[in-house]
This record gives structure tokens, sequence and C-alpha cells, in this order.
């Protein structure tokens, strides 16, 4: 056995871990998992939005009023220009009487965007056979995944229109295209056409709806007029050549007006209660609220499958389960998913946060994560398994992965993670109610002449030091103590309060005229989070058992530089040399002569350049 150095963990502790954590991420894999059903908790939507503000602040005091919201444009050499609106998450610093004040944190949403996301069908998309739900054997029989996708995009369009239109500085309308939604898109012979049943006792309006959704390319479009540009709804989708056509043809000559999100949502209730269709509906509803994320790509969704006719008893079975009272759940949720779905860089931080542990410091983010991607490789052509898994490692956000897997952004989110690159949006993890990172940690007992890194780096960022104004973007907390002589003024002051705290309270929406709109949940704080689902039936795992670079530090290197750039990002104590001038942090312009003893405590040695990661994020961003 090996001691560390002062950057690397000893092998006994590296060792430790490492079996702790295959220990714990096999545990994930569901023993009941032969059937191929994915666990009955992955696919609820509502705690995903546990305190997530509606969106524009779309509740039943404001939809009548009118009000102007502060906008910008942003422009972009990759797509056409977006829309953003501004708002602000504000956070309690302290739980006594220390004068500290609130951190608050500007975010800016998305508002709208100047391009549709392509939609195509595929035999081998994702969930192109669907594996069904626990405790719910007699829905779902067939596969409608693709049809209730457009639905639904339809749907959070028209409300988006509806609450939008309030602003006196937005021109909103949902209007059917020039194609007109009552002709159907010329088809070449190679072409599949698919027949979709909306049942025999739809009414003239709803086969109008549903015509102009599936079966008349971009039949509609929810757009707005913003400083004399024309921007289109953030879940705007082209549904051309996907090959739809209606069991039911009751087109009149005269075409019809596009129904509300209301009325909309109920033929969508119909479509589900004619089909059976539950754990789709809201897996569906899910990939939508991806949308926004993935509007530089095409998605590829499965053919629908007509389902075999369900025999009178098995509509007797679970009748616990209503599928009306789902869709008028998700109907009062609908605020709360645009806002989240609106906030696409806090999507991937809210599947990044699946794999952290607040235990975990960073020179062990190694141990950690090579044994969670050392399982999921073992499973990853079954990606109902995968599902399985990573909603039973985090229930909270199973539903936001069966979305991500059906919209094939699963794939090059998880390749991100296993390269260092995960992402950390406050505003998020306190909307979702999840841990993404160390700061919203409890403080320690600090006292003497030293103080925990990761309490000194929480102080840093409450206090709003000098270059640690936002947070930082990894989540793995430094390990080991600083001297507290060699800390931050600010971070001397507030050490011993023992009351400091990083928790969220509420959020704005910033409006034109210097106000804005709050939105505070009762009880604020962070709500609590679904415990982790794990098998007590499977056999001890072994690192024998995988074909992977177990031992690899490649990730603790990028996450423990990563963190130091941050906390000593204007300069390292002469204390903490070894540590400077390791070779996982490397810094330039480092050289062997002593600073002078009239020197400041902090030298004046800056950080290297920014890491890759950080551009990454900005460029993203």
């Amino acid at each position: 056995m090996t001691m560390g150095d002062a950057a690397r963990p000893s092998d006994d502790k590296f060792s430790r871990t490492l079996e702790e954590s295959l220990t714990t991420w096999s545990s994930y894999l569901d023993a009941q998992s032969d059937d191929h059903l994915l666990p009955r908790h992955a696919i609820d939507l509502r705690p995903l939005v546990s305190q997530t503000p509606p969106f524009l602040g779309g509740g039943p005091t404001t939809l009548n009023k009118t009000t102007s919201f502060a906008c910008e444009e942003k422009n972009s050499t990759q797509i056409t220009g977006n829309l953003v609106v501004n708002g602000r998450s504000t956070w309690r610093t302290s739980k006594g009487n220390c004068d500290s004040q609130p951190r608050v944190i500007p975010k800016q949403l998305l508002l709208a965007v100047g391009s549709r996301l392509n939609v195509r069908l595929a035999d081998d998309s994702p969930f192109s056979d669907w594996p069904g739900v626990q405790e719910l054997s007699s829905y779902d029989k067939g596969n409608y995944l693709s049809v209730l996708y457009f639905a639904w995009a339809y749907i959070i369009s028209a409300r988006w229109v509806e609450l939008l239109s309030r602003s006196a500085d937005h021109e909103c309308y949902m209007a059917c295209t020039t194609q007109g939604a009552g002709i159907s898109m010329p088809r070449s012979d190679k072409e599949s056409v698919v027949e979709v049943d909306i049942g025999d006792d739809a009414c003239e309006e709803e086969v109008f709806w549903w015509h102009t959704i599936l079966c008349s390319g971009d039949g509609w479009d929810a757009s707005v007029k913003y400083n004399g540009r024309i921007y289109l709804s953030p879940w705007s989708v082209s549904a051309k050549n996907v090959g739809f056509t209606l069991a039911k043809n009751g087109l009149s000559s005269a075409e019809s007006n596009l129904p509300e999100s209301a009325t909309a949502l109920k033929y969508l209730s119909r479509f589900c209660v004619h089909h059976r269709l539950y754990a789709q509906c809201s897996v569906a509803l899910a990939g939508v609220l991806c949308i926004p994320f993935l509007r530089k790509r095409t998605v590829s969704l499965p053919f629908p499958k007509q389902n075999s006719r369900v025999r009178k008893k098995e509509r007797t079975c679970e009748s616990s389960v209503s599928i009306p009272d789902l869709l008028n759940e998700h109907n009062e949720l609908l605020p709360k998913y645009m806002t989240l779905s609106s906030n696409t860089w806090g999507l991937r931080s809210l599947l990044c946060s699946t794999f952290f542990n607040a235990d975990i410091e960073c020179n062990l983010v190694s141990a950690w994560l090579n044994p969670a991607f050392a399982v999921i490789d073992s499973i990853h052509q079954r990606k109902i398994s995968v599902a399985a898994l990573l909603a039973n490692r985090q229930p909270r956000l199973g539903i936001l992965w069966l979305g991500a897997i059906l919209t094939d952004l699963a794939d090059s989110v998880l390749r991100d993670i296993r390269t260092g690159m995960t992402a950390l949006d406050l505003t998020a993890s306190a909307w979702a109610g999840t841990t993404q990172t160390f700061l919203t940690s409890k403080m320690g007992n600090n006292h003497g002449e030293l103080i925990r890194r990761d309490d000194e780096c929480r102080l840093l960022f409450i206090t709003a030091c000098e270059g640690h104004d936002r947070p930082p973007i990894w989540p793995w907390k430094p390990f080991g103590f600083t001297q507290l002589g060699d800390t931050e003024l600010p971070v001397r002051q507030h050490a011993r309060c023992a009351t400091h705290c990083l928790e969220y309270e509420y959020w704005e929406w910033i409006l034109t005229n210097n106000n804005s709109i709050r939105y505070s949940e009762a009880g604020n704080g962070q709500p609590p989070v679904q415990a982790s689902t794990s098998s007590t039936d499977r056999t001890l795992a072994r690192l024998d058992d995988y074909n992977y670079d177990f031992y690899s530090q490649a990730l603790s290197e990028g996450a423990t530089r990563g963190i130091f750039e941050w906390l000593r990002s204007t300069g390292y104590p002469r204390s903490e040399r070894p540590i400077y001038q390791h070779s996982w942090l490397d810094l330039e312009g480092t050289d062997e002569e002593e600073p002078d003893e009239a020197d400041s405590d902090l030298e004046t040695q800056r950080g290297p350049k920014k890491m890759h990661v950080e551009r990454w994020l900005e460029s993203i961003e």
C-alpha cells in the first residue's frame, strides 16, 4: 500500500472507494428486471417539478394581467437567433444572526427560437419495442410514442402562446400554415404510411386537429413577433415526411380553428383512453421537454404499432390508475414543465446529477465513477436496463432519463459525464429537489487555525469574493484543510459562524419596469429527495466481473484541477506549494524561487489557462 501524495489519495482509500462504488452501482440493477419492464417510479413527472415556478408566472391569478417581460435577442452562427427571458433565483446564506446578504443568481431561460426541431420515424429508434411498466400490465399494449410526442409538442406550444400573450411587447398567435391543415402531403411510393386510429366518435374539430399535427407537414405555427422579428415556440417540431394518415376521415371542406391547449389536451385524453395509454403518455411528454435541448439535431422516433383490442376483463383491472386523472395532473403542471424545459443547461445538469455523490472528494471521482460506467457498459445494449438502473439510482429523475433515451439524447450526455464534462445549475437543482454540488451541503464545525476546503469554497461563494461570484461548474468537493490565516478576509470573518448555508428561497421573472413576478413554494428550502432504489437479491459484484480500466485516475485529475482552479483563482498560499506544483494541476509559470517575505500571503501566480471543460460550458451557454 502506498500513501497518497499532495493530490492523489492513498491506494487503500482509492481501492476502498472503488469497491464501495461497485457494490452501490451494481445494486441498482433491478433483480426483477428479467421481465424487461420499467420500474413503476420511473414514469412519475410530478416530483421532477416540485419547486419549479410556472412559466412566466403563469398561475391562475396572473393569467389575465398584462405585463412586460425583460427579454433579450441572442444571435448564433450555428442556428437562427433565439429569444431569452431574464430571471433570477435568491438563496439564503445564513440561518443565524450573521449579516451575510442573500445570494442572487441571474438566469436566462429560452423563450423562443428561430427554427423547428426535425422529427423522423425509424425502425431502430429507442423504445421501438415498448417494454411495459411494472404494475401496469394491461396498459400501453401498442406503441404510440411518436403520436403522443407530436400531440404534446402542440399542446405545450399552444399553452406558450396563451401565457406569452399577456406580454405587452409580444404579439403571439397560433395558426395553420399556408399549406393548410386539410391538405395531405404528397408521398412517394417508397414511403411508409402509418394509419392512426383516433376513435370512431371523434368530432369534426378533433379530426381536424389530429390531421393538422400528424398529416399535414408543418401544419401549425406557434409564433411570436418581437422587435420586428418572428420567433417560434421552443417546442415547435416539423412532421414532414413522417407518413401518418388517419383511420377516420371526417375533414370538412371548411377549415376549423386550431384548439386552445386545454381543448387539445381533452382530445389527447380521449385518445389515450381509447388505446389505454398511461406510461407512454408521460414518457412522450418527457421527450418533448427535451426539445429545446435538441434544437440542432434530428430526432428519430419509433413507428407506431397498433395495439390489440383490450378485453373488457382487462379494462376492469388496475382501477386505481386513471388516465383522465393523469392528463388532468399534466394539465395542472404544464406551466412548471415548460419552465424546467426552457432551462436547457438545467436539464443537462439534472441528468448529470444522477452520478453525483456529496461524500466523494475530487481526487476520488475516478474511484466513484469508474464502477458506474463499468456497470452501464455491461448492459448498454439494453436501453431498458440502462433506464431502470438510472431510475433506481435517482427515482426523481427517472422520467427525465426516459425522455432523454427516447430522443437519443442520453448517449451524448453519458459520454460527456464519462469524460468529466458534467454540468451544474443551482436553480434547476432547487426546482427539481436534487443535489448537484457540495455547495448546498451543510457547513462543518470549524475551530482552531484550520478550515475545511469545501467550507472555504462555500464561504467564498456565499460572500461573493473576487473571482468567486459564479459557482464552480465542478460539483466535487476539494479535499483537505486550509490554514485559516491563508484564506480570504471574508472567509476568516465567517469561518466560525456555523450558521451559514446556501438554501433556495424563491424565483423571480424580471419585468421591464424594474418589477418582477415572484414565485415561492410554501415551506421553502429543499424538498426531501427520493431515496435510491437498490436490489438486495443480487450476488455481490466483483471487479473481475467487468472488463474495465478501474484504476484510471483521469476523472479525478480533471475534477481536482477544475475545483482548485476555481478555489485558487486569485492565487495559491505558500503552504499549498506541493499542490500547485503537482502534475495534476501543473501551473504554468511556477518556478522554484521562494517568494519574498514582503510578498502577500497569497502568491501572485494566476491559474493556468481555462480548462477545456470551461470553454465547452461557455460555448453551450
